[in-house]
């Protein structure tokens, strides 16, 4: 029995898997490969039931589509169970009750499943997740509730995977308040943005051969709500609500890319990623970030970048 549970609907298909964190683990074109990246052979595994975790979570990245919270550099300042990892601050691993916590099903339809996870005792938050079809059309919803007795402030984060050589794209009018953090060292390259005609993206190249990966981050201020990945004949879009500077937390941006290649192929990695305004949620109160994602065929045109833009400009 698959532990995927799959959405159908006007030729795009979707699949989640809620013990794993209620992760979105397909996203094509039927009779496409998945956009996503993620290992096949976990949807057939037996599932792993976690409702609980230790301070020190043994993580594993799945991939998929996944939900944080943030700023990073508080995952670990905000609870008791381990007072090491609060005095170092430590940005590693990810809140396991998020990433890889089960996720109750409690509604469910052939275009819509709704699942609720674990409550947090890291992070003070339990996320509800939605994703329904209309149209062929993708509507995720997130809602995060505070747990706890005492307020929490946090952003939501939403963070999709993609292969690190699909051409991604955010549009922004200038580079001017673009930040990049990444830095050469004897091992390691720096990833290569490029910006062209109003839209961000990534040079993905293979490092110098002396090198074993190449990688870094974008912090992109999107004058519009939406990013874009080419992949495998589709084209992606994912569409959210614009917010202002000023309410994104300071540590992170409104939009966010992710690269990281090396010398084997398969562990090429780029994440789109999406920032939610930081709020302060009282005892009981919720807040909630919702992204609508297109998938269409690409087979007519080639994935080179002047097609890419001209499609993007139809769309965006």
């Amino acid at each position: 029995m698959s532990r995927i549970i799959k959405l159908k609907d006007g030729g795009v298909e979707v699949g989640v898997i809620p013990d794993l964190g209620g992760m979105v683990a397909l996203l094509h074109v039927v009779g496409s490969p998945n956009i996503l990246k993620f290992d096949r052979g976990l949807w057939d595994e037996e599932p792993v039931i976690n409702r609980t975790f230790g301070p020190n979570p043994r993580w594993k990245a799945n991939n998929g589509q996944i939900v944080w919270v943030g700023p990073q550099s508080e995952w670990w300042v905000h609870q008791t169970v381990s007072p090491k990892m609060r005095r170092k601050r430590s940005v590693w691993p990810p809140d396991p009750y998020l990433d890889h916590g089960y996720f109750e099903v409690i509604e469910r339809s052939d275009t819509e499943v709704v699942m609720r996870g674990p409550e947090s005792e890291f992070t003070g938050v339990q996320l509800t997740k939605s994703v329904r079809m209309i149209d062929g059309v993708v509507l995720f919803t997130v809602k995060a509730e505070n747990i706890r007795r005492r307020p929490v402030s946090w952003d939501l984060w939403l963070n999709m995977r993609v292969d690190g050589y699909a051409r991604c794209y955010v549009p922004v009018g200038s580079t001017d308040k673009v930040r990049i953090e990444g830095e050469e060292t004897n091992v390691q390259d720096k990833t290569v943005f490029f910006h062209d005609r109003g839209y961000f993206s990534i040079d993905a190249r293979i490092p110098l051969p002396h090198k074993t990966r190449r990688c870094a981050k974008a912090f992109i201020p999107a004058n519009k709500g939406a990013m874009a990945a080419f992949f495998a004949a589709q084209a992606l879009i994912v569409r959210f609500k614009r917010h202002s500077s000023n309410m994104i937390h300071p540590e992170h941006s409104l939009v966010e890319l992710y690269n990281h290649t090396s010398h084997v192929r398969d562990e090429a990695l780029t994440e789109l990623e999406y920032h939610a305004p930081y709020v302060t949620l009282e005892p009981g109160e919720s807040m909630e970030a919702v992204q609508q994602w297109e998938v269409y065929p690409f087979k007519s045109r080639s994935d080179h970048h002047e097609c890419c833009l001209e499609f993007l400009n139809e769309m965006i």
